[in-house]
């Protein structure tokens, strides 16, 4: 199993986190891609990762929530870090309007860039949409020149199959465990094709409801990916292998693991 989208750089796994990674290799998985959110994050994934190559691999890029913050060399300081050979992606980028956290056309303007920074780089995007009212999409149809994941997919079944009809992936996190925020999800994932199915866990968040015994401080870890696998084999009629299976040649596919 891959999971391709965790925050081990967040301070939540400050004090433990090589037993996190360790936890994440007995339950099964065979990678990690460390997610950037800023120039900073970048900067620790890539550095997290490089220490630990037979496991690790980070993305680089600027969060929507970050777009006003960027300074004016970020995209050299991006390419910097895409240089190095821990590095897969450009990413997580792209629109958040729900918290508006940075201006909508500060977010559009560092999305497109960092668009054609992955078409320069021939890296994926990974890619955050909330609330953009289509406009994520129309971001990529403009200017995407490279696979597309859709990072923690939770929008609708009119909205994942525009972006399946666009060549996308689609990432599929705990939230799909969720028995009511989840229930919307979990109508239509049965519909995302094999060979464009993801899983995350988008770790420390989004701690998986099926977990039997829930631990003491809420926080999700690389480790708890087996329960979403579980809950996409339930709803989409699979065995729980053929999940592992799929989603891990998909993964070393896309990010050429």
């Amino acid at each position: 199993m891959i999971d391709i989208g965790v925050n081990l750089t967040n301070k939540a796994f400050a004090k433990d986190l090589a037993e996190v990674l360790t936890r994440a290799r007995d339950s099964g998985l065979t990678k990690i891609l460390v997610t950037g959110t800023d120039i900073s994050t970048s900067e620790a994934a890539a550095e997290l990762a490089g220490s630990n190559p037979d496991f690790l691999r980070s993305t680089v890029g600027v969060h929507p929530h970050h777009a006003a913050e960027v300074t004016g060399d970020w995209i050299d300081q991006l390419i910097e870090l895409a240089s190095l050979d821990c590095v897969v992606a450009v990413g997580e980028t792209g629109l958040d309007f729900y918290r508006d956290f940075s201006p909508r056309a500060d977010q559009i303007r560092v999305f497109e860039a960092q668009l054609k920074l992955a078409g320069e780089l021939g890296f994926p995007v990974f890619v955050h949409d909330r609330d953009s009212e289509s406009e994520t999409l129309n971001c990529l149809v403009r200017h995407a020149q490279t696979p597309v994941v859709v990072h923690c997919f939770t929008g609708s079944g009119d909205l994942m199959h525009s972006y399946l009809e666009f060549g996308c992936y689609i990432g599929i996190t705990g939230w799909v465990c969720d028995p009511q925020r989840g229930t919307p999800l979990q109508s239509i994932v049965a519909e995302i094709p094999d060979d464009r199915l993801l899983i995350e866990t988008d770790a420390p968040y989004l701690l998986p409801k099926n977990l039997e015994a829930k631990p003491r401080n809420r926080r999700n870890e690389p480790a708890f990916l087996p329960y979403v696998v579980r809950q996409l084999a339930q709803l989409r009629q699979q065995s729980e292998e053929h999940i592992r299976r799929m989603t891990t040649e998909n993964a070393i596919r896309i990010f050429g693991l």
